[in-house]
């Protein structure tokens, strides 16, 4: 990063003052003439100037930067004071003719050179030096800072001093009893000058020269040319008409002209930047806007691809309900008529494929809604200590009736002594039974399943192993991608959207496991292995999200509201037939009015409802009554259920409804109430 003049243009003149001082010092100490006046004929600088000018010098080095450490600066200030004492004292030496001291007045060089007196210039300089060092930092109440005048009147008089001597009229000033300032104490004088004002300029009123605006730039290029234009021009002319290439007159005439055509290509040259910068600055402006066009452009296609997710995510949680609710009354036709225990072997194997026709289109839309959450990073887990082996039970005895009626040969090696994992237990049976249910799905009949876990290196591991169909080797990098299920004539053959696989790996991950395949090809079976880190037994531990069948302790007075007739006719005579007394109602207000005129132990509402919300009904149950709301929704997201709960629901079950799940429920509501949601 370019450091900026502030800090540059202080140091630079310091130093190269104090190079000056001292190589005249050292011209005095070694007697050598030409390092006094650095050439013959001119006039010598003054020992005790040059250490007049390397003490201010060295005080400008130590005044920077402007946060300089405060001893530092102390040690400037005082530096800046004695050279206030010295100018001073050389004033009133000179003022009261006081030559005797050497100070004053030295003798001419061996060559005959002058040396310089310390006169009323010399020590007017070095005041004004020394006050603008001292105040470097002072500002008045109105922002005028000392220091700026103090260097600018130094500045004038060293102007003056160089005019002289590129005009030749130096002898104009010289005298028996006075010898003016030397060329090298005038440039000394001016440098010093130019760095103390500009070591403060971003602060001052030079602060526009130091700027980064156009101003600024056209003022750093034009004004050291105005100084330095009539003085070359001037030394130039003088030395022409002594060397008598032309008089006076011409003389005049052509440093003019010079002068005009010089500055005229400064003015083209500062003017051609300017035009530059305004051509850059306004090819960026330009390319600004059109920037800004196209995230303003970005901005609405995102807000309209949001717009456009949300109103698919909308769609398919309606299309979700709506294909849910129809399937409600004949899953829980069908799960109540497969438990009978007076149905003829034949009817119980058709009614037991009805009911798993039904949960595998249950479990179809519930993959492409998990997709969804999984997709946009909304799905929620209640993580919690697991016993993953609970969870494996579980998950067998809702294959069992699938393993049974394919005559699969099933081996289960529960190993792993530390079986308690930190998960959510929903989720993951959910993972277990889409990794049983696919073995289950692509193992021909008398196949076999084996299912082993164990430990290893502190965490658990479950293994899947089939005899089924098996992957083939370029096909097992695409297993996991959604929409995925090998062969096409698979697809066919097997049914489902392959989407699976996919939801379990992602729910794993998001619970710190891992899952991987492997598989020796086609019709040589697969095997599945998932990894999560095992924790601590504690005393007790989560297994699944079910309830044990406890079966009601008494008969119960339920309300039941759906507004699907044929939903709520089937739920309400299964429910008499469990013998419990059911009212019904359709609506909100219906089921208002019920709640105001009976005393019910449950209330088993819809969530959608014609004309309101199931939500109110159990607000209102509660501000009545005391009992146990169970929520039925085609809605299952995670918000879907903290709303249900938040209204005072106990459970919240997801169409198409399983009756034996609903039964278990209500067997619980005279025994109390247990939060959960399926």
């Amino acid at each position: 990063m370019k450091a900026p003049i502030t800090q540059v243009a202080p140091l630079a003149t310091s130093r190269l003052t104090a190079a000056i001082a001292v190589t005249v010092l050292t011209g005095w100490i070694a007697q050598i003439d030409l390092l006094k006046n650095f050439a013959p004929g001119m006039i010598a600088m003054n020992p005790f100037t040059a250490g007049g000018l390397l003490a201010a010098s060295a005080a400008l080095f130590l005044r920077q930067p402007i946060d300089a450490p405060k001893k530092r600066s102390i040690i400037g200030q005082l530096l800046a004071g004695a050279i206030i004492v010295m100018g001073g004292l050389n004033l009133l030496l000179y003022r009261h003719d006081v030559a005797v001291l050497g100070w004053l007045v030295m003798s001419p060089l061996a060559d005959g050179s002058l040396v310089e007196v310390n006169g009323a210039r010399i020590s007017l300089g070095f005041v004004l030096i020394g006050a603008s060092l001292l105040s470097l930092n002072w500002k008045t109440a109105r922002g005028f800072r000392p220091a700026e005048v103090a260097c600018a009147v130094t500045a004038v008089i060293a102007i003056l001093s160089l005019v002289a001597y590129s005009h030749y009229l130096i002898g104009f000033y010289t005298a028996r009893a006075y010898t003016p300032a030397s060329l090298l104490t005038s440039v000394s004088f001016f440098l010093l000058a130019t760095g103390i004002l500009l070591a403060r300029a971003d602060r001052g009123t030079l602060a526009i020269i130091v700027s980064e605006t156009a101003a600024g730039m056209l003022a750093r290029r034009l004004i050291p040319l105005a100084i330095l234009l009539p003085i070359l021009i001037g030394a130039l002319r003088q030395t022409a008409e002594r060397a008598g290439l032309y008089d006076p007159t011409f003389g005049a005439a052509h440093s003019a002209t010079t002068f005009m055509v010089l500055f005229f290509a400064a003015i083209w040259w500062t003017t051609r930047m300017l035009f530059r910068i305004d051509t850059n600055r306004m090819l960026a402006e330009a390319a600004r806007q059109k920037q800004e066009e196209q995230v303003r452009q970005l901005n609405i296609e995102k807000i309209a691809a949001e717009r456009a997710s949300q109103a698919k995510d909308d769609f398919l949680a309606v299309l979700s309900h709506e294909l849910r609710t129809p399937l409600t009354p004949a899953l829980a036709a069908a799960s109540y008529l497969a438990e009978h225990e007076d149905l003829s072997p034949q009817l119980r194997e058709e009614v037991t494929a009805i009911r798993t026709s039904v949960q595998l289109e249950a479990r179809l839309i519930d993959d492409l809604l998990d997709l969804t959450r999984i997709t946009r990073g909304k799905i929620e887990l209640h993580l919690e200590v697991v016993d993953v082996h609970g969870l494996l039970r579980n998950s067998l005895e809702i294959a069992r009736d699938n393993i049974l009626e394919k005559q699969l040969d099933l081996l289960v090696d529960f190993g792993a002594d530390r079986h308690h994992v930190w998960a959510d237990a929903v989720r993951l049976q959910q993972v277990f039974w889409n990794l049983i249910n696919n073995a289950v799905k692509f193992t021909k009949r008398n196949g076999r399943i084996t299912i082993r876990t164990r430990n290893e290196q502190g965490r658990f591991v479950f293994q899947i192993t089939d005899t089924g169909v098996g992957i083939e080797p370029e096909q097992l990098d695409r297993i996991f991608r959604a929409f995925e299920q090998g062969e096409r004539s698979i697809s066919r053959k097997f049914g489902g959207l392959g989407l699976g696989l996919t939801i379990s790996k992602r729910l794993l991950e998001l619970q710190g496991g891992a899952i991987t395949v492997h598989s020796e090809g086609l019709n040589r079976g697969t095997s599945f292995k998932l990894t999560l880190a095992s924790v601590e037994s504690p005393k007790t531990a989560s297994v699944s999200g079910s309830i044990a069948d406890e079966g009601p302790a008494k008969s119960l007075q339920l309300l039941v509201v759906e507004d699907h007739p044929q939903t709520l006719r089937v739920l309400a005579a299964l429910l008499r037939k469990q013998g419990h007394k059911v009212l019904t109602a359709e609506g909100v207000q219906a089921a208002i009015k019920l709640l105001e005129a009976e005393r019910f132990d449950g209330l088993i509402s819809d969530i959608g409802l014609p004309d309101g919300n199931g939500c109110d009904i159990m607000r209102a149950a509660k501000q009545r009554q005391s009992l146990v709301g169970i929520a039925l929704s085609g809605f299952g997201m995670e918000e879907d259920v903290r709303r249900s709960m938040d209204a005072g629901f106990d459970h919240h079950l997801t169409k198409p409804i399983d009756f034996q799940e609903l039964k278990k429920f209500v067997g619980t509501m005279a025994m109390g109430t247990n939060h959960s949601a399926s």
